[in-house]
């Protein structure tokens, strides 16, 4: 795998406060407005796609700046390549 190969990350946030959701709303919409990385937002976790250096940057100044409100626990997993078009199966 080369420096700037893509790769896939499957993040989820945790604040630990009763206001969570304006904290993962910013977080999130700060994650959106990165360029040169592809963000898709779902109900239980948040997919990002792109160059594995621009990902990893964008993931760790704004996971940094996410800590500055507090203690905010991140679950993240880490994927070689663009999945964001790997086809899945349709279950319903």
């Amino acid at each position: 795998m080369e420096e700037n190969d893509p790769i896939t990350v499957d993040i989820s946030q945790y604040p630990l406060e009763d206001q969570y959701l304006e904290r993962i709303d910013d977080f999130l919409e700060r994650l959106h407005a990165r360029p040169g990385i592809k963000v898709v937002t779902q109900r239980l976790s948040t997919q990002v796609y792109g160059p594995g250096p621009q990902v990893f940057a964008a993931l760790q100044e704004e996971i940094l700046r996410s800590f500055e409100g507090g203690q905010c626990p991140f679950v993240l997993k880490i994927l070689k390549g663009d999945l964001s078009d790997y086809p899945l199966k349709d279950y319903q």
